[in-house]
């Protein structure tokens, strides 16, 4: 059933594409004005990192919009009321997956200069929203079947690379404990931050690296 509903909000999407009129522009780093971020908001440690990219990109004089979603029917506490965060749930979700809400419909008309798509994974309501998005220029990481993007950042090579080299390093570093389950998580998050920090710093290298 919910194959079923992804592959009917992917055709409903696709059949907006076709009535596509947008025009990309080439926009570089220095030259945004006005940046849109969207991100998988699902791990706390991921909120953390995009707070820290917010900050970089304030002290440059950016006016920046962040919308984070969670793949669960609760907002985390933490996420409330975050100044120039806006975040929305599986509760935002209609049937075939389609984000639903004021806040996402005014993210998707903004006109960002540049729409930094940094989600790790494929989660359809980010796509549509990547997708549907009035942004002159977007940029995000590879997933094949992706033509929503201007400028994709293919880092699957060195992802496993990082994986290889973390797995060394917590065999030689870590504890033995008997809670897998905690030491799993702790796992996951680590390669979330690795994976994401490098994927920031590869988009925002080729974005100062972009000519007009």
């Amino acid at each position: 059933m919910d194959q079923i509903r992804e592959y009917t909000g992917r055709r409903v999407l696709n059949n907006h594409l076709q009535n596509d009129t947008r025009h990309p522009q080439v926009c570089t780093i220095n030259d945004a004005e006005n940046i849109g971020i969207i991100y998988n908001a699902t791990e706390y440690v991921s909120f953390e990192i995009i707070r820290n990219l917010v900050k970089d990109l304030a002290h440059q004089s950016k006016k920046v919009t962040v919308l984070g979603y969670v793949d669960s029917k609760k907002l985390i506490d933490n996420y409330l009321y975050r100044k120039g965060f806006d975040f929305f749930s599986k509760n935002e979700l209609n049937w075939y997956y389609k984000p639903v809400s004021s806040n996402i419909d005014e993210f998707i008309q903004e006109p960002f200069d540049l729409l930094i798509n940094l989600s790790l994974e494929d989660y359809f309501p980010i796509r549509y929203i990547t997708t549907l998005s009035a942004a002159t220029f977007k940029t995000g990481k590879f997933t094949p079947g992706d033509a929503c993007l201007d400028l994709m950042i293919d880092i699957e090579k060195e992802t496993q690379t990082m994986r290889s080299l973390h797995k060394e390093i917590i065999k030689d570093t870590r504890y033995k404990t008997e809670d897998e389950e905690i030491e799993a998580d702790v796992d996951k998050k680590t390669e979330i931050e690795i994976q994401l920090n490098f994927l920031i710093n590869q988009i925002m290298h080729y974005l100062s690296l972009l000519k007009k």
